[in-house]
């Protein structure tokens, strides 16, 4: 579980390194952007990361709880996880490259 939560604070930190425009966690790619795409590109990862840590921190909450069982923490994870996963590869491609 502490984990779960370590990793969501982190992706809601990450959130909010974007959305206020910081340097500080990007990708060496992302970094040689000019400044209006790379404000741009992070703008429109802000919404995912914060997604994903919300999930990580409920869903460790659910199973600390004991709320949901083993089978339906993977479906949950599955269903809930990767198409963010997915978008913010496709979304990292399409704007980095």
């Amino acid at each position: 579980m502490l984990l779960s939560l370590f990793l969501g604070a982190f992706m809601i930190l990450y959130a909010i390194s974007h959305a206020m425009k910081s340097t500080f966690l990007l990708g060496k790619r992302a970094k040689k952007m000019d400044t209006d795409a790379r404000h741009k590109y992070q703008k429109g990862l802000v919404a995912p990361f914060l997604a994903l840590g919300i999930i990580f921190i409920c869903i460790a909450f659910a199973t600390e709880a004991q709320i949901i069982g083993t089978t339906l923490f993977v479906v949950l994870f599955i269903v809930l996880v990767l198409p963010i996963v997915i978008w913010i590869f496709v979304y990292d491609k399409k704007h980095v490259g």
